[in-house]
C-alpha cells in the first residue's frame, strides 16, 4: 500500500511541477480558478488527506483527475467520465503520431488528466514501467510530448550451452541457459546463412554467447547487444562478432550474410529431397523431383530466401497449387509451391527482402499433406537447394577491418576472463 502511494505521489509531484509550463487554454487567462484541487472518488484515502492539508499561497493549478487503469478501460470513455469537453475527447481519440500511444492503457498504471475550470483538456500524464512518466500537453497548435529519461545500465553476460543426445533444438537450450527468447531469435538469425537450425543441430554441439543485459534501477529490463556468438556444429566453429556498423562478421572480417538463407521456413522435417528420379506419390510414375519438400503445419510463414522481385504469382494451378517465383541477382530464381495463400501485398513485380514473409504453407495442387516445395534455379538449371553455392554479400576492408579485428581481440579476451573467473553458467543439459 505504501509503495503504491509513493509512486502515485511521485507522479502527482512531477506533473504539478509542470503545471504552469503547460500550454494554457485560450479562454482561461482571466478566469477565476477554484480554491482547491479536486480529486475523483478513486483516490486513495491517504492521498485525499495529504492534498487537503496543502496551503496554497497562489492560485492553484487547474484541477487534476487521477485514475488507476483497469482491464477493459478505453481512453475516450475515461475522459468522458472525467467531464472533459467533448471537443477535446474527439481530438484525443483521433490524434495521430506519438499521441496514439495514449490509447495503450496498461492495467495498474496511472492516468492523470489536467483540466481547466471549464473542462478543457490541458494535459494528460501516464505512469509507465520503471517509474517513467510520459506527459502530453495540449494547445491550439498541437500536442507536445515529453518523457522522463530512464537511467539504463548495461551489464556484460556470458552463457555456455551444450546440446546433449536426445535434447530439444538449440533455441530451447539457450532459453534454459538463461537467455531470453528474443535473444535466441537474434542469435539464430545471425548464423542462419550457414546453419539450418531445424535440421543441422546435433548432440554435443556447443553455443557460447557474450552479450549485454540491460537494467533500470537494479531491475532487469531486457537483453542488449550480442557482441560475440560462437557455435560449434559437429566440430566446426561458426562464429560472429559485432562491428560498429551494427552488423556481425566472422573473426577475419568476412561477411556472415550470404545471398540465400539456409531454409525458407521453420519446418518439422524434410519429406522429400532433390532427386533426378523419384516416384511421384500421386501420379505413380518416376520423374525428376527438382526441389526440396519441407513438411510443416498449414499456415507456417514462408520466407523469401534472398532479396528479389516477385516474377510470378499463380493461384490454383492443377499441379503446383498456389505458387510464386522470385527473381534474384546473379541469375538465380526461387520457387515456392503448394501454398495455402500469399502474404498481403505480394503481387507480380513486388520487391521482397531476404527473410520477409511471402506466403504460407498449404497443401494445394498435387500434394498429400501440408508442405512447401522449394526450388532454386540458376540460369535455367535446377540446383539442389541444400547444396546450392551461397556467395557472401560484403566483407570488411581497410581501416574498418583493422578496427573490427581489434574489437574481436577484446571480445575474446573478455570471454576468457569470464571463463577464468568462473562467472559463466555451467553447460546446460536440456531435458525434453
Amino acid at each position: 500500500m505504501l509503495a503504491t502511494f509513493g509512486v502515485f505521489v511521485a507522479v502527482v509531484v512531477y506533473l504539478s511541477a509542470q503545471a504552469y509550463l503547460a500550454f494554457p487554454s485560450p479562454d482561461t487567462d482571466n478566469a477565476v480558478l477554484p480554491d482547491v484541487i479536486t480529486e475523483p472518488a478513486s483516490y486513495e484515502s491517504e492521498v485525499d488527506a495529504v492534498l487537503a492539508q496543502i496551503d496554497y499561497d497562489h492560485p492553484p493549478a487547474p484541477r487534476f483527475v487521477s485514475y488507476r487503469i483497469e482491464s477493459g478501460d478505453t481512453l475516450g470513455a475515461l475522459l468522458a467520465s472525467f467531464g472533459t469537453d467533448e471537443r477535446d475527447i474527439n481530438r484525443v481519440v483521433t490524434c495521430r503520431g506519438e499521441c496514439r500511444k495514449l490509447h495503450r492503457l496498461i492495467p495498474g498504471s496511472w492516468l492523470i488528466t489536467r483540466l481547466s475550470h471549464d473542462n478543457r483538456l490541458l494535459s494528460i500524464g501516464q505512469s509507465l514501467q520503471y517509474g517513467q512518466i510520459r506527459q502530453y500537453r495540449f494547445s491550439p497548435d498541437g500536442v507536445e510530448v515529453s518523457s522522463t529519461q530512464l537511467e539504463r545500465h548495461a551489464i556484460p553476460a556470458y552463457k555456455h550451452v551444450v546440446i546433449r543426445d536426445g535434447e530439444s533444438p538449440i533455441s530451447a537450450a539457450l532459453r534454459v541457459g538463461g537467455i531470453k527468447e528474443s535473444t535466441v531469435l537474434r542469435a539464430t538469425q545471425i548464423l542462419e546463412y550457414d546453419i539450418d537450425f531445424w535440421r543441422n543441430v546435433y548432440p554435443n554441439d556447443e553455443f557460447e554467447i557474450y552479450f549485454d543485459q540491460i537494467f533500470v534501477d537494479e531491475e532487469y529490463v531486457q537483453d542488449g547487444d550480442i557482441y560475440a556468438l560462437r557455435f560449434t556444429n559437429r566440430g566446426r566453429l561458426h562464429d560472429a562478432y559485432l562491428h560498429a556498423d551494427g552488423m556481425h562478421y566472422e573473426a577475419d572480417g568476412s561477411a556472415i550474410q550470404k545471398q540465400f538463407l539456409k531454409a525458407p521456413l521453420q519446418y518439422k522435417r524434410i519429406s522429400s529431397n532433390f532427386s533426378n528420379a523419384r516416384k511421384h506419390p500421386i501420379l505413380g510414375y518416376t520423374r525428376a523431383h527438382r526441389g526440396t519438400d519441407y513438411a510443416a503445419p498449414r499456415g507456417t510463414p514462408v520466407r523469401s530466401t534472398a532479396d528479389g522481385i516477385v516474377s510470378r504469382v499463380v493461384r490454383n494451378d492443377r499441379a503446383a497449387g498456389n505458387f510464386l517465383a522470385v527473381k534474384h541477382s546473379n541469375g538465380f530464381e526461387t520457387r515456392y509451391l503448394h501454398l495455402s495463400g500469399f502474404a498481403p501485398g505480394i503481387n507480380k513485380g513486388t520487391r521482397v527482402l531476404r527473410g520477409s514473409t511471402i506466403g504460407y504453407v498449404g497443401s494445394t495442387g498435387y500434394s498429400t499433406g501440408p508442405h512447401l516445395h522449394y526450388e532454386v534455379i540458376k540460369n535455367g538449371r535446377h540446383l539442389n537447394p541444400l547444396t546450392v553455392p551461397n556467395p557472401s554479400v560484403e566483407s570488411l576492408e581497410g581501416t574498418q577491418k583493422n578496427i573490427f579485428l581489434a574489437n574481436v581481440e577484446n571480445y575474446l579476451d573478455t570471454i576468457e576472463r569470464f571463463r577464468e573467473q568462473s562467472l559463466l553458467a555451467e553447460p546446460v543439459a536440456v531435458a525434453q
